[in-house]
């Protein structure tokens, strides 16, 4: 037995009307919806043309849709890597979403080359999607702006600061406001916050709902039991090396976080960047002798299923993930059915959850 391994063929309209026994303008008409009422085809005729397209397993032209002004039902996802264990959960939401509500995604990861970002926004328009979602990280390189002009129905994930964009994101402001005034509510007062640069916008609306709570609890804001990673160390985050196949985090800047935060300023909690930042905080206070949380308290940012795996159990923020991929799927409906919306409303903020564990 010799098998055929050459690219199947692409079957045709015109493939369908020879198999059927009409013209090729009758199944454009049925398929594609072309032709308005110019062409008739009985139901009969019409139900036999789908189930032969079926048969012969046709798919349409998504790009070909477009240009008649027909919906391909296809979203463009754009993201740094679809392995990122930062978004991966609302990749994943945001797929089942499209899904649900009638549509498939055409996923591009980003990282990969410098110049991915604009290829794969070029290959959507390409492809003829409807509309893209960005879940790519604001730090990352990509041409937002250009992306908005090629695809102007588009909704990030975080602001990408671009007036008049879509975005839905966490309310950062208000997950740091929660794990401080829960800290404070278990009676911690020397309580620190490491984050990765000043100047990045989540970092401060995170340093904004920080001095919140502490404001509403009378409790005094202190400079020194602030932690920023930059500029002594670039891009703090895990990564995953291809070679060892081995995750890692740089525990340089954990080492560093805790002789500023917990040697040099005696904190009895520390809320992390992330809960990689906090995992590798908790093992390296272990190694230091110092106990988790009888000494130090630590609360993560993201609720990853690595919370569920340190010792202690991480206390951490949970982003609401799949909150937020309703959110940005219901806001490009809405955008690509041409529906009039406020800047209010192309503006979703989402409420994260405090997920209490033993590590708090």
């Amino acid at each position: 037995m010799s098998l055929d391994y050459n690219r199947p063929k692409r079957v045709r309209l015109v493939d369908i009307a020879e198999k059927v026994g009409v013209s090729r303008r009758a199944v454009s008409a049925v398929l594609l919806g072309t032709g308005g009422n110019r062409v008739g085809v009985g139901d009969q005729k019409a139900k036999e043309i789908r189930r032969v397209a079926k048969s012969m397993g046709y798919q349409p032209n998504l790009a070909a849709r477009q240009l008649v002004g027909k919906r391909s039902h296809t979203f463009g996802l754009l993201v740094a890597s679809a392995g990122d264990p930062l978004r991966s959960f609302l990749i994943q939401h945001l797929d089942e979403e499209a899904v649900a509500h009638g549509n498939r995604t055409l996923i591009g990861n980003t990282v990969i080359a410098p110049d991915r970002f604009e290829k794969t926004v070029q290959l959507f328009t390409n492809s003829g999607v409807d509309g893209v979602l960005c879940a790519v990280h604001n730090w990352l390189p990509g041409d937002r702006a250009a992306l908005l002009q090629q695809h102007p129905c588009t909704v990030f994930y975080e602001d990408p600061g671009i007036p008049g964009a879509a975005f839905v994101t966490a309310d950062r402001v208000s997950a740091a406001r929660q794990a401080t005034a829960y800290l404070l509510s278990q009676g911690r007062r020397r309580i620190g916050l490491a984050l990765t640069a000043k100047s990045r916008p989540s970092a401060k609306e995170r340093l904004q709902g920080y001095k919140r709570a502490l404001r509403d609890q009378d409790e005094q804001f202190r400079s020194d039991l602030l932690y920023y990673a930059s500029p002594k160390y670039k891009d703090p985050f895990a990564w995953h090396n291809a070679e060892s196949l081995k995750w890692s985090f740089p525990e340089d800047v954990i080492d560093d976080l805790i002789e500023k935060l917990v040697v040099g300023q005696s904190a009895d909690a520390i809320i992390a960047h992330d809960d990689y930042w906090a995992a590798t905080l908790i093992k390296l206070l272990h190694r230091r002798g110092v106990r988790v949380p009888d000494d130090v308290a630590v609360v993560g940012y993201l609720n990853h299923y690595l919370a569920d795996f340190t010792d202690p159990p991480l206390t951490t923020i949970d982003l609401s993930h799949l909150a937020a991929a309703a959110e940005m799927v219901s806001l490009l409906e809405k955008m690509i059915s041409g529906e009039e919306l406020s800047p209010d409303q192309l503006q979703v903020r989402i409420e994260p959850k405090l997920i209490v564990r033993q590590s708090a």
